[in-house]
């Protein structure tokens, strides 16, 4: 059985929709959107109804004909999927080459034939050029999915081949909505904001976090921050801390925390009052914050232990630096 649309999912279900009762589906399919927005259910949706052999009237399968039997046994001959042989690892050049000689055949059950690619981002340059080989002279009735959280890391030369089915995260009322629906009581709303901001608006995500006590989390790396702040942080002990963590995830949130102390700094000041200085700290510790996350997140072998402790030092120093000026 395929999962229910989610509400955010909507708005880009009733476009495909369209373009199957027009017989317009395009040949390849690019689904976007932040982590925790459920792309990959919103694939397989897509897959069920392309394959499905008599659609219901809103063009979604009808869940109970052979393709949709099928399917929902794992074991439809007209669908193929593709994912890293193991987690975190490349997509692989034989993969796509192994794909592009079962594209040939004709369908056995269905009309259409479906691929799913996830997470796209994966595939490797040679893997990509292979793939492009297949977007350039298309099969017959056959729709290709890509799946990818990271679209910016796809070539261009791929994506421009692609139609772009991007999932926008839904409004904060939205999302709060949907996430007091789904029985979240764990954290106040205060809180729950804070998580949905870190999510990027995505209520799977949030879920995610909660479910890995994430709440705990963020106010104690929130605690920790205005430790440093106030020059008062131990950074070997604090680094030890965060390397717990997701690394990624607390350099996002101390970006977010920055912004909103900057944000505070117009909104409580009149123009002309406002403290310049500490405007000045703070666009400091942003760059800190963005080139630690652009280390944290290259392919490069980076020592983070070493990495976090000369960024709690550097942002304790500018702190410090600016208290001292005052």
């Amino acid at each position: 059985m395929l999962p229910v649309l989610y509400p955010w999912q909507a708005n880009l279900w009733q476009q495909l929709c369209q373009q199957l009762q027009a017989n317009r589906l395009p040949h390849a399919l690019l689904v976007s959107g932040v982590k925790g927005l459920a792309k990959n259910s919103f694939a397989q949706h897509i897959v069920a109804s392309v394959l499905c052999l008599n659609r219901r009237d809103d063009q979604s399968s009808c869940g109970h004909c052979h393709s949709c039997q099928l399917l929902n046994a794992g074991s439809h001959p007209d669908h193929i999927e593709i994912r890293p042989e193991e987690t975190g690892k490349q997509i692989k050049i034989d993969q796509i080459r192994n794909l592009r000689d079962k594209q040939q055949l004709t369908p056995s059950v269905s009309k259409w034939k479906t691929i799913i690619i996830s997470p796209a981002d994966n595939m490797n340059v040679s893997s990509s050029n292979s793939l492009l080989k297949l977007l350039e002279e298309p099969q017959h009735n056959t729709v290709l999915i890509l799946v990818t959280g990271c679209p910016e890391k796809l070539p261009i030369t791929v994506k421009s081949r692609c139609q772009n089915y991007h999932l926008a995260s839904p409004t904060s009322d939205q999302a709060f909505e949907w996430l007091t629906n789904s029985a979240v009581n764990k954290v106040d709303s205060e809180t729950l904001a804070k998580l949905l901001q870190l999510a990027k608006g995505a209520p799977l995500a949030v879920i995610d976090m909660l479910n890995g006590n994430m709440a705990e989390q963020y106010l104690q790396v929130e605690a920790d921050f205005k430790l440093i702040l106030q020059n008062s942080a131990n950074p070997i002990a604090l680094t030890a801390t965060w390397l717990k963590y997701d690394l990624v995830t607390v350099l996002n949130q101390l970006q977010y925390m920055i912004r909103e102390r900057m944000i505070k700094s117009f909104v409580n000041s009149p123009e002309i009052t406002v403290d310049q200085a500490k405007i000045s700290l703070y666009w400091q510790i942003s760059d800190c914050i963005v080139q630690v996350i652009k280390l944290v997140s290259s392919q490069n072998n980076i020592n983070n232990t070493l990495l976090i402790e000369d960024f709690i030092v550097s942002v304790m120093r500018i702190a410090n630096s600016n208290a001292t000026n005052q």
